[in-house]
C-alpha cells in the first residue's frame, strides 16, 4: 500500500511508553476479547474463530466508532505471534490491510508500544471522500489510539508516556 499515491491508503504508526512489565502489556493485547473494557473507541469484538494454542488463526469481529460518530466494521484474524514481542494481524472488512503491535523494554524499565496499521479503506464513501477527507481520518485515527493508549495504562494501572501519532 506504500507509496502508491492512493488517498484511501495509510500507514498509521501509533507509539508510546507504559510503566507497565511488557508480559502484562503482552497479556492485555492477546486479550482483545476485553479491549473494549479499557478501549472506549472499540464498541464491541465477537470471537468467531478460536485459533491454535498459540492464538494463530484466532479470527474475530470488532466495531469500532470514531470521535465523528461513523463506525468501522472489520474481522482481525492473528497470523503471527512471537511472546512478548509482536503480534500481526489481517483486517477486512471496512478496511483491509494489516497491522503489528512491537513490544520492547526501554533502558529505565518501561514498555515501548508501536502499532503499524498499514490498511486502505474498503467503504464506499470512504473511498469517494478520502481525496478531500484523508485528513479527518488521519486525526480520527489519532484520537482513537490515544484513547487506547490512555485505557491501556489505566487498566494496567501504569504512567503513560511519548504518545505520538503519525501516518507515514
Amino acid at each position: 500500500m506504500a507509496g502508491t499515491g492512493d488517498p484511501a491508503s495509510f500507514e498509521f504508526v501509533s507509539r508510546w511508553e507504559l510503566s507497565a512489565p511488557r508480559d502484562a502489556v503482552w497479556e492485555a493485547l492477546v486479550d482483545f476479547k476485553r479491549w473494549p473494557v479499557w478501549w472506549p473507541s472499540l464498541k464491541r469484538v465477537v470471537e468467531t474463530i478460536e485459533g491454535d494454542a498459540d492464538g494463530i488463526g484466532q479470527k474475530a469481529k470488532a466495531v469500532w466508532r470514531g470521535p465523528l460518530g461513523y463506525k468501522l466494521k472489520m474481522s482481525i484474524e492473528a497470523v503471527e505471534r512471537v511472546h512478548p514481542d509482536y503480534l500481526r494481524g489481517i483486517a477486512t472488512g471496512d478496511v483491509v490491510g494489516e497491522g503489528r503491535w512491537t513490544l520492547a523494554t526501554t533502558g529505565d524499565s518501561w514498555t515501548s508500544v508501536e502499532l503499524d496499521w498499514n490498511v486502505r479503506a474498503n467503504r464506499g464513501w470512504m473511498e469517494a471522500l478520502a481525496p478531500v477527507a484523508r485528513p479527518v481520518f488521519v486525526s480520527s485515527h489519532d484520537h482513537v489510539m490515544k484513547q487506547g493508549a490512555h485505557g491501556l495504562a489505566e487498566h494496567l494501572s501504569a504512567d503513560l508516556r511519548g504518545f505520538s501519532a503519525a501516518v507515514a
